[in-house]
């Protein structure tokens, strides 16, 4: 009978904490004023300068399993190639982190369902970018 009421109380109690998570599948998209410096931008800059600009930004979410997902954005920069995202969402189902494959690293924050807001950061040997932005999930 104990183990039955242990085992009833350890389901009520992981119940009690099981968290709501966002639904990050589909596409999420926005307008992202970033800051750039390095080489990559070198020419569009006075020396030592930085790049700020607007750009449209798109992050599609293609798998997700409860907290972790995964996906991949695109802007809208001539030649721009898509780069892989992967995130995980917090407990409380109100922020999270995700990381990308050229070494980006961003928090989220979730405001509500159909939109969240994040911060990025990245520094590779050839530049330098940061910007915040707010994305709105597209139909």
């Amino acid at each position: 009978m104990n183990k039955l009421v242990c085992l009833f109380l350890g389901f009520l109690v992981s119940g009690a904490y099981a968290a709501d998570y966002p639904n990050m599948q589909g596409v999420w998209a926005g307008t992202v004023r970033t800051l750039s410096s390095g080489e990559q931008v070198r020419t569009q800059v006075a020396r030592g300068g930085a790049l700020i600009q607007d750009i449209e930004l798109r992050l599609t979410v293609n798998y997700q399993d409860q907290e972790v997902f995964i996906g991949e954005t695109i802007s809208d920069l001539p030649d721009a190639q898509p780069v892989p995202v992967w995130g995980a969402i917090r407990s409380t189902g109100e922020e999270g982190v995700f990381v990308t494959a050229n070494g980006g690293r961003g928090n989220i924050w979730f405001t509500n369902p159909s939109q969240f807001e994040f911060c990025f950061a990245n520094q590779t040997p050839e530049q330098m970018s940061a910007y915040c932005a707010v994305l709105d999930k597209r139909p």
